[in-house]
Protein backbone atom coordinates (compact mmCIF):
# COMPACT_ATOMS: atom_id res chain seq x y z
CA UNK A 1 0.00 0.00 0.00
CA UNK A 2 1.12 3.63 -0.27
CA UNK A 3 0.38 4.71 3.03
CA UNK A 4 2.50 1.87 4.21
CA UNK A 5 5.30 2.75 1.52
CA UNK A 6 5.24 6.57 2.46
CA UNK A 7 5.43 5.77 6.18
CA UNK A 8 8.45 3.67 6.02
CA UNK A 9 10.06 6.14 3.51
CA UNK A 10 9.13 8.96 6.18
CA UNK A 11 11.04 6.96 9.03
CA UNK A 12 14.21 6.29 7.21
CA UNK A 13 14.06 9.79 6.32
CA UNK A 14 13.64 11.21 9.65
CA UNK A 15 16.08 8.81 11.59
CA UNK A 16 18.41 9.41 8.67
CA UNK A 17 18.76 13.21 10.12
CA UNK A 18 19.16 12.88 14.06
CA UNK A 19 20.84 16.17 13.90
CA UNK A 20 17.78 17.70 13.47
CA UNK A 21 16.38 15.73 16.18
CA UNK A 22 18.67 16.63 18.51
CA UNK A 23 18.24 20.18 17.44
CA UNK A 24 14.12 20.14 18.40
CA UNK A 25 15.12 18.42 21.86
CA UNK A 26 17.45 20.94 22.58
CA UNK A 27 14.76 23.58 21.75
CA UNK A 28 12.24 22.26 23.84
CA UNK A 29 14.41 21.66 27.00
CA UNK A 30 15.45 25.33 26.76
CA UNK A 31 12.03 26.10 26.26
CA UNK A 32 10.80 23.95 29.11
CA UNK A 33 13.59 25.58 31.11
CA UNK A 34 12.26 28.72 30.55
CA UNK A 35 8.53 28.22 31.71
CA UNK A 36 9.23 26.36 34.71
CA UNK A 37 12.00 28.48 36.09
CA UNK A 38 9.50 30.67 37.60
CA UNK A 39 7.93 28.02 39.04
CA UNK A 40 10.88 26.56 40.67
CA UNK A 41 11.30 29.83 41.95
CA UNK A 42 8.06 30.40 43.49
CA UNK A 43 8.25 26.41 45.00
CA UNK A 44 11.34 27.35 46.68
CA UNK A 45 10.36 30.65 48.25
CA UNK A 46 7.79 28.60 49.93
CA UNK A 47 9.34 25.33 50.69
CA UNK A 48 12.93 26.44 51.15
CA UNK A 49 14.73 23.99 52.99
CA UNK A 50 11.90 23.07 55.00
CA UNK A 51 10.77 19.51 57.02
CA UNK A 52 7.56 19.65 54.68
CA UNK A 53 9.80 20.32 51.45
CA UNK A 54 11.58 17.22 52.38
CA UNK A 55 8.66 14.99 53.00
CA UNK A 56 6.29 16.86 50.18
CA UNK A 57 4.80 13.93 47.97
CA UNK A 58 4.38 14.77 44.41
CA UNK A 59 1.02 15.80 44.82
CA UNK A 60 -0.14 16.87 47.87
CA UNK A 61 -3.65 18.58 48.26
CA UNK A 62 -2.86 19.51 51.56
CA UNK A 63 -0.34 21.78 50.53
CA UNK A 64 -1.54 22.81 46.80
CA UNK A 65 -4.62 23.99 48.66
CA UNK A 66 -2.86 25.82 51.12
CA UNK A 67 -0.38 27.02 48.44
CA UNK A 68 -3.20 28.78 46.06
CA UNK A 69 -4.70 30.76 49.07
CA UNK A 70 -1.64 31.98 49.94
CA UNK A 71 -0.49 33.40 46.87
CA UNK A 72 -4.41 33.62 45.21
CA UNK A 73 -3.60 37.62 45.00
CA UNK A 74 -1.06 36.60 41.95
CA UNK A 75 -3.90 34.80 40.18
CA UNK A 76 -3.68 37.80 37.52
CA UNK A 77 0.28 37.70 37.03
CA UNK A 78 -0.15 33.51 37.04
CA UNK A 79 -2.85 33.94 34.09
CA UNK A 80 -0.83 36.81 32.35
CA UNK A 81 2.33 34.02 32.43
CA UNK A 82 0.22 31.47 31.16
CA UNK A 83 -1.07 33.25 28.03
CA UNK A 84 2.60 35.00 27.32
CA UNK A 85 3.96 31.05 27.64
CA UNK A 86 0.96 29.99 25.38
CA UNK A 87 2.28 32.89 22.83
CA UNK A 88 5.81 32.42 23.08
CA UNK A 89 4.73 28.40 22.31
CA UNK A 90 2.47 28.98 19.18
CA UNK A 91 5.26 31.21 17.72
CA UNK A 92 8.42 28.69 18.07
CA UNK A 93 5.71 25.75 16.88
CA UNK A 94 4.93 28.06 13.63
CA UNK A 95 8.87 29.09 13.85
CA UNK A 96 10.01 25.21 14.08
CA UNK A 97 7.79 24.11 11.27
CA UNK A 98 9.66 25.79 8.83
CA UNK A 99 12.79 24.13 9.64
CA UNK A 100 11.72 20.91 10.01
CA UNK A 101 9.71 20.50 7.20
CA UNK A 102 12.50 22.29 4.62
CA UNK A 103 15.58 20.17 6.02
CA UNK A 104 13.24 17.14 5.35
CA UNK A 105 12.41 17.80 1.81
CA UNK A 106 16.14 19.01 1.18
CA UNK A 107 17.06 15.70 1.11
CA UNK A 108 20.67 16.31 -0.10
CA UNK A 109 20.97 19.91 2.02
CA UNK A 110 22.86 20.12 5.31
CA UNK A 111 21.17 19.87 8.64
CA UNK A 112 23.17 21.84 10.17
CA UNK A 113 21.62 24.73 12.87
CA UNK A 114 22.62 27.49 10.36
CA UNK A 115 20.20 25.58 7.53
CA UNK A 116 18.05 24.92 9.95
CA UNK A 117 17.48 28.22 11.77
CA UNK A 118 18.02 29.57 7.54
CA UNK A 119 14.73 27.90 6.27
CA UNK A 120 13.06 28.73 10.03
CA UNK A 121 13.24 32.54 9.22
CA UNK A 122 12.53 31.61 5.27
CA UNK A 123 9.23 30.13 5.97
CA UNK A 124 8.23 31.69 9.15
CA UNK A 125 5.59 34.30 7.64
CA UNK A 126 3.81 32.36 5.61
CA UNK A 127 3.24 29.21 7.95
CA UNK A 128 2.11 31.95 10.47
CA UNK A 129 -0.49 33.34 7.82
CA UNK A 130 -1.53 29.36 7.12
CA UNK A 131 -1.68 29.41 10.91
CA UNK A 132 -4.51 32.04 11.25
CA UNK A 133 -6.17 30.39 8.25
CA UNK A 134 -6.28 27.67 10.21
CA UNK A 135 -7.85 28.77 13.06
CA UNK A 136 -10.97 29.82 10.83
CA UNK A 137 -11.10 26.26 9.98
CA UNK A 138 -11.15 24.58 13.32
CA UNK A 139 -13.61 27.64 14.22
CA UNK A 140 -15.94 25.49 11.25
CA UNK A 141 -14.76 22.13 12.25
CA UNK A 142 -15.76 22.79 16.29
CA UNK A 143 -17.95 25.79 16.27
CA UNK A 144 -20.22 24.39 13.21
CA UNK A 145 -19.65 20.68 12.38
CA UNK A 146 -19.26 19.38 16.33
CA UNK A 147 -21.86 21.65 17.52
CA UNK A 148 -24.85 20.48 14.72
CA UNK A 149 -23.74 16.99 15.57
CA UNK A 150 -24.50 17.44 19.18
CA UNK A 151 -27.55 18.81 18.38
CA UNK A 152 -28.54 15.23 16.57
CA UNK A 153 -27.20 13.56 19.66
CA UNK A 154 -28.98 15.49 22.16
CA UNK A 155 -32.59 13.47 21.97
CA UNK A 156 -30.98 10.08 22.62
CA UNK A 157 -29.62 11.43 25.87
CA UNK A 158 -32.54 13.31 26.71
CA UNK A 159 -34.56 9.38 26.24
CA UNK A 160 -31.28 7.08 27.85
CA UNK A 161 -32.24 4.72 30.42
CA UNK A 162 -28.86 3.95 31.07
CA UNK A 163 -25.60 5.84 31.81
CA UNK A 164 -23.77 3.50 29.41
CA UNK A 165 -25.33 5.27 26.50
CA UNK A 166 -24.58 8.98 28.24
CA UNK A 167 -20.98 6.88 28.40
CA UNK A 168 -20.78 5.67 24.61
CA UNK A 169 -22.45 9.31 22.81
CA UNK A 170 -19.84 10.92 24.93
CA UNK A 171 -16.69 8.59 23.41
CA UNK A 172 -18.27 9.12 20.27
CA UNK A 173 -18.52 13.02 19.95
CA UNK A 174 -14.79 12.60 21.63
CA UNK A 175 -13.78 10.11 18.58
CA UNK A 176 -15.55 12.50 16.24
CA UNK A 177 -13.62 15.32 17.60
CA UNK A 178 -10.56 13.84 16.99
CA UNK A 179 -11.49 13.17 13.82
CA UNK A 180 -12.16 16.71 12.52
CA UNK A 181 -9.23 17.58 14.21
CA UNK A 182 -6.94 15.29 12.60
CA UNK A 183 -8.57 16.23 9.76
CA UNK A 184 -8.02 19.65 9.39
CA UNK A 185 -4.21 19.48 10.69
CA UNK A 186 -4.05 17.41 7.73
CA UNK A 187 -5.17 19.55 5.25
CA UNK A 188 -2.53 22.61 6.43
CA UNK A 189 0.58 20.17 6.79
CA UNK A 190 0.20 18.94 3.11
CA UNK A 191 -0.67 23.34 2.88
CA UNK A 192 3.03 23.53 4.58
CA UNK A 193 4.82 20.79 2.26
CA UNK A 194 3.51 22.21 -1.19
CA UNK A 195 5.00 25.81 0.13
CA UNK A 196 8.27 24.50 0.78
CA UNK A 197 8.40 21.96 -2.22
CA UNK A 198 7.30 24.57 -4.91
CA UNK A 199 8.76 27.72 -2.79
CA UNK A 200 4.97 29.35 -3.24
CA UNK A 201 4.76 32.41 -1.38
CA UNK A 202 0.75 32.74 -1.80
CA UNK A 203 -0.53 30.80 1.14
CA UNK A 204 -4.18 30.35 -0.56
CA UNK A 205 -3.16 28.55 -3.46
CA UNK A 206 -1.25 26.81 -1.32
CA UNK A 207 -4.21 25.73 0.39
CA UNK A 208 -6.11 25.25 -2.79
CA UNK A 209 -3.49 23.03 -4.15
CA UNK A 210 -3.44 21.16 -1.33
CA UNK A 211 -7.22 20.52 -1.38
CA UNK A 212 -7.10 19.39 -4.76
CA UNK A 213 -4.08 16.87 -3.89
CA UNK A 214 -6.28 15.09 -1.08
CA UNK A 215 -9.44 15.34 -3.45
CA UNK A 216 -8.69 12.07 -5.30
CA UNK A 217 -6.61 10.65 -2.70
CA UNK A 218 -8.31 11.78 0.54
CA UNK A 219 -8.57 8.30 1.92
CA UNK A 220 -5.29 7.48 0.99
CA UNK A 221 -3.62 10.57 2.81
CA UNK A 222 -6.22 10.00 5.91
CA UNK A 223 -5.40 6.82 6.74
CA UNK A 224 -1.66 7.21 6.37
CA UNK A 225 -1.92 9.93 9.21
CA UNK A 226 -4.16 7.95 11.39
CA UNK A 227 -1.86 4.87 11.23
CA UNK A 228 1.17 7.04 12.38
CA UNK A 229 -0.87 8.79 15.02
CA UNK A 230 -2.35 4.90 15.79
CA UNK A 231 1.45 4.16 15.90
CA UNK A 232 1.92 7.20 18.58
CA UNK A 233 -0.54 6.58 20.97
CA UNK A 234 1.06 3.01 20.91
CA UNK A 235 4.04 3.87 21.49
CA UNK A 236 2.26 6.54 24.27
CA UNK A 237 0.97 3.46 25.91
CA UNK A 238 4.30 1.18 26.02
CA UNK A 239 5.81 4.63 28.00
CA UNK A 240 2.92 4.68 30.25
CA UNK A 241 3.02 1.22 31.19
CA UNK A 242 6.84 1.18 31.68
CA UNK A 243 6.88 4.34 33.96
CA UNK A 244 4.19 3.05 35.97
CA UNK A 245 6.98 0.59 37.41
CA UNK A 246 9.61 2.49 37.64
CA UNK A 247 10.32 2.71 41.42
CA UNK A 248 9.41 6.52 42.51
CA UNK A 249 12.05 6.75 45.41
CA UNK A 250 16.09 6.94 45.67
CA UNK A 251 18.26 9.20 44.01
CA UNK A 252 19.41 6.19 40.79
CA UNK A 253 15.51 5.84 40.29
CA UNK A 254 14.89 9.68 39.79
CA UNK A 255 17.73 9.79 37.20
CA UNK A 256 15.96 6.87 35.32
CA UNK A 257 12.57 8.83 35.64
CA UNK A 258 13.95 11.75 34.29
CA UNK A 259 15.66 10.15 31.60
CA UNK A 260 12.61 8.03 30.89
CA UNK A 261 10.53 10.91 30.46
CA UNK A 262 13.00 12.74 27.92
CA UNK A 263 12.82 9.06 25.88
CA UNK A 264 9.33 10.28 25.65
CA UNK A 265 9.69 13.81 24.26
CA UNK A 266 12.25 12.62 21.77
CA UNK A 267 9.93 10.31 20.79
CA UNK A 268 7.44 12.71 20.31
CA UNK A 269 9.65 14.98 18.32
CA UNK A 270 10.50 12.04 16.46
CA UNK A 271 7.30 11.40 15.30
CA UNK A 272 6.27 14.93 13.97
CA UNK A 273 9.24 14.35 11.52
CA UNK A 274 7.77 10.98 10.55
CA UNK A 275 4.39 12.96 10.22
CA UNK A 276 6.25 15.68 8.12
CA UNK A 277 8.16 13.46 6.33
CA UNK A 278 5.96 10.54 4.99
CA UNK A 279 3.45 13.16 4.37
CA UNK A 280 6.04 14.84 2.08
CA UNK A 281 6.73 11.25 0.56
CA UNK A 282 3.07 10.62 -0.34
CA UNK A 283 2.96 13.87 -2.25
CA UNK A 284 6.16 12.88 -3.93
CA UNK A 285 5.18 9.04 -5.23
CA UNK A 286 1.26 10.85 -5.48
CA UNK A 287 2.49 13.97 -7.76
CA UNK A 288 5.30 12.72 -9.56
Amino acid sequence: MAAFKAIGNGAGAATRRPRLLIDLWVINIVYSLFIAAPLYALFKADLGHSLLGRNLQPLDFIWLGDFIYKYQDMAPAALAMILVSLLIYTVLYVFLNGGIIGRLLDREGPTTPQAFFADCGRYFWRFARLFLVSLLFYALAFGIILEALSVLFNPVLENARTEWTVFWISDLRTVIALLLLSLVHMVFDYARILVVAGDERRILRALRAAFAFLGTRFFRAWSLYLLIGAGFLGGMAVYFLIGAHLPDSGLFWLGVGILWGQTFIVFRLWTKMIYFAAQAEFYRMSHY
